[in-house]
């Protein structure tokens, strides 16, 4: 007749030839934040018959791919009915059983549950259950490991194509010509003489800017417009009339150098330059400077106001009189014109050369196609046609997707914001966004992009959804239905 011994000794040997005594009816791995894994396994032990006096210890081991980098996790006990009770008259099972020991042959469903903080080589790793015997005086001899899962959390960059969108604005430019003249007048008359005092050199001014307007052969002159200022000394009702004569004199002296139709030109004046007033005091470092200030922007009418800085600042006021009003007698002319269509490419890259404010933005989009997509020659076409147009919502699709391949997210940003709401413009928000890892904006953004009728935008979306739904567990253990 055997020994006890013998016999479990036996009986576990019996069991170690079967192979893993491993088996679960529900395994379930997850992270439940950026900062944790959790475990949790539901151990079947009916099956597990160490002996009365041996144990199998199962230690569930997380092992990284490719490094040596590893974690136990709390250990699983099944005792033999002599080891059991020995840990319990050593105290060491306590009412929630902390320590993980139970009875063989007691036909208990183990529920194991850990959440450890999470490691960054977890990302890629294996969660393996280590399988042990021992007694209470022998070291513990391995038996089998159990591969349970494999992780991969790995977030595989997801970077959609860019978007690049032809540029349509075929409008004809319009470019403005603007300056100040400063003609000098007979006291309280309106008729200009040409030869008082500076006069020649002020008129010359609107001379010279309306002829480099008019013998510009890509030029078409369009408006001139004057708009005469007085000065905010003398009689309100006064400054009125000189204003509106004084620049009347002017349109008619400029109209008849030039021949020009009546209808090309315009006015308006200003009876007094408060404005003008104002921005010079803001600058100056007068002692009184906020004071002034205040009585300029009050709501007095013009005269009181003048006599009132007058009467609490008689010094300023002096040197305001003699500095400064002369200036505000001026007269601001606007010459606008427009600049004729051009048709040749080698033509139209000349003037991308020389002047490239006078191109229309799709004159822009023909110069780049010249050029291989995404070549620094394009992007330089591109970027100065969201220069001169800022306000092109398809120059700033163009500027946004060029500014992303230069990996400047910021600046794609600010195109975007001047971008509009077409289908490409969306879609250009939804590339931004997958850049800066946002992938919930970037599902937005591209779905909205679909519905618009882009088909990029519903390709994109499919990517982006089939790689995050990529599992991130894979279990290499099957629950046992027993």
């Amino acid at each position: 007749m055997l020994p006890a011994l013998a016999i479990a000794a036996s009986a576990l040997a019996v069991n170690a030839a079967q192979g893993p005594l491993f088996e679960v009816s529900r395994v379930n791995i997850r992270r439940v934040s950026d900062n944790a894994l959790s475990v949790t396994f539901s151990l079947d032990t009916r099956d597990i018959r160490p002996g009365n006096d041996r144990e199998v210890v199962f230690t569930p081991v997380i092992r990284a791919v490719g490094s040596t980098d590893s974690l136990e996790l709390p250990t699983v006990r099944i005792a033999g009915r002599n080891r059991y009770y020995a840990y319990e008259r050593d105290g060491e099972i306590d009412p929630d059983n902390s320590a993980g020991i139970y009875r063989s042959g007691s036909g208990v469903m183990v529920d194991y549950s850990r959440e450890i903080q999470w490691q960054p080589w977890m990302t890629q790793s294996k969660i393996v259950v280590r399988e042990e015997v021992a007694n209470c005086c022998d070291p513990a001899q391995p038996k089998a490991t159990t591969p349970v899962a494999r992780l991969d959390f790995t977030v595989e960059p997801f970077t959609p194509p860019f978007s690049y969108v032809a540029l349509t604005g075929d409008e004809a430019v319009e470019m403005t010509a603007e300056g100040s003249a400063f003609i000098d007048f007979v006291v309280n008359r309106t008729e200009i003489k040409p030869s008082y005092r500076r006069n020649v050199r002020e008129i010359a001014k609107i001379i010279e800017s309306i002829d480099r307007v008019k013998n510009d052969p890509d030029a078409t002159i369009t408006r001139v417009t004057i708009k005469g200022y007085a000065s905010p000394e003398g009689p309100y009702s006064n400054n009125v009339r000189l204003a509106m004569g004084r620049t009347a004199s002017l349109k008619e002296y400029v109209r008849s150098h030039y021949h020009f139709a009546p209808e090309i030109m315009s006015t308006d004046y200003e009876p007094e330059d408060w404005e003008g007033l104002r921005r010079w005091v803001e600058k100056c470092t007068l002692p009184d400077r906020d004071g002034i200030l205040s009585i300029i922007d009050s709501d007095m009418e013009p005269d009181p106001k003048d006599a009132e800085i007058k009467r609490r600042y008689p010094r300023e006021y002096k040197l305001i009189l003699d500095s400064v009003y002369p200036a505000l007698r001026h007269s601001d002319y606007t010459v606008k014109y427009r600049i004729r269509t051009y048709i040749d490419i080698e033509e139209l890259k000349r003037v991308f050369a020389s002047t490239p404010e006078r191109l229309r933005p799709v004159d822009f989009s023909r110069i780049a196609d010249t050029f291989t997509l995404g070549s620094p020659e394009y992007d330089e076409v591109m970027l100065k046609a969201v220069e001169i147009h800022p306000l092109d919502p398809q120059a700033n699709v163009n500027a946004a997707s060029i500014a992303m391949r230069r990996d400047d997210l910021d600046a794609a940003a600010r195109y975007l914001d001047r971008a509009g709401d077409s289908p490409e413009a969306i879609y250009t928000r939804g590339v931004l966004a997958a850049r800066r890892g946002d992938d919930d904006s970037a599902r937005f953004y591209l779905d909205l992009a679909a519905k618009g009728g882009l088909e990029q935008a519903s390709q994109q979306l499919g990517i982006l959804n089939e790689m995050r739904s990529r599992p991130t567990v894979t279990y290499l253990i099957t629950p046992s239905e027993k």
